[in-house]
């Protein structure tokens, strides 16, 4: 069985940890085996999937125990509902490229077969999108995600980074890459006007809106928590809001080369 991989990119800030998190939490409930790879230097992408437990990432590991799959495999944890989780990590601050270091630990993922191994079905990588480098493009350039979601709002500067983004994976697909986007998540901030300026950029980058993910309070009130809002608040509205989500990228089939400005 193939495994479904996609990454989701979008500028720091606008949630996108919070909004991958709540699609692994509900992609597993679904019935999908998820590992969910922070693909950000804080390493804290995978927390609220964790009960607030911060990992040791791939790359502090393999300093201090060296390359092997035995070194990987002893920083993977499982979470909420059996998720398996990672974090790529970074250098040390003020050292080294963090891209670099993300692309580090996808490629020992690979090596090792880790997802095979884990009976893994969908793979979700959440990866920084405000700089689009060499090493943080590495899950679009390098084949582990030829599925781009890009999570944003109606605020200038998250438009501005998903067009980036958007720029991104159009010179890397004329580079022979095999790479597209599969959607807009709009995780919506009330900014006046915040569903017409999303359909404007929607048809703008030739890219349609997956899912809006509405502003609740209870998303920090399950942060607090150290959890997700899928395992916190189960029959409330913003979970079945991530449960739409999951439904539609599961049942999504359409692949956009975007057209960005």
């Amino acid at each position: 069985m193939s495994v479904r991989q996609i990454a989701v990119y979008g500028k720091g800030g606008i949630g996108k940890s919070t909004t991958s998190s709540n699609l692994s939490a509900a992609l597993s409930q679904l019935g999908e085996k998820v590992m969910q790879v922070g693909c950000d230097p804080k390493s804290d992408s995978t927390t609220t999937l964790l009960g607030g437990r911060l990992l040791t990432t791939i790359l502090d590991a393999i300093r201090v125990k060296g390359m092997s799959a035995q070194t990987v495999k002893s920083v993977l944890a499982r979470g909420f509902n059996d998720i398996l989780c990672a974090e790529a990590g970074g250098p040390r601050p003020g050292t080294g490229c963090a891209g670099k270091g993300v692309a580090v630990a996808l490629e020992l993922l690979t090596k090792y077969g880790i997802l095979e191994e884990y009976g893994i079905s969908f793979a979700l990588y959440d990866v920084l999108g405000d700089v689009v480098c060499g090493g943080f493009a590495q899950p679009m350039r390098r084949g582990y995600a030829a599925e781009i979601y890009l999570v944003t709002s109606g605020e200038l500067m998250a438009l501005y980074a998903a067009n980036n983004i958007a720029k991104a994976v159009r010179e890397m697909e004329a580079d022979g890459a095999e790479v597209a986007i599969g959607g807009i998540i709009d995780n919506q901030r009330n900014v006046k006007g915040e569903e017409d300026l999303m359909k404007e950029f929607s048809e703008r980058l030739n890219v349609p809106i997956v899912a809006h993910i509405p502003r609740s309070e209870l998303v920090q009130a399950a942060e607090i928590q150290r959890k997700t809002v899928v395992e916190t608040f189960p029959g409330s509205a913003q979970s079945e809001a991530y449960t739409k989500l999951a439904k539609a990228i599961l049942s999504n089939k359409d692949r956009y080369l975007p057209t960005p400005m």
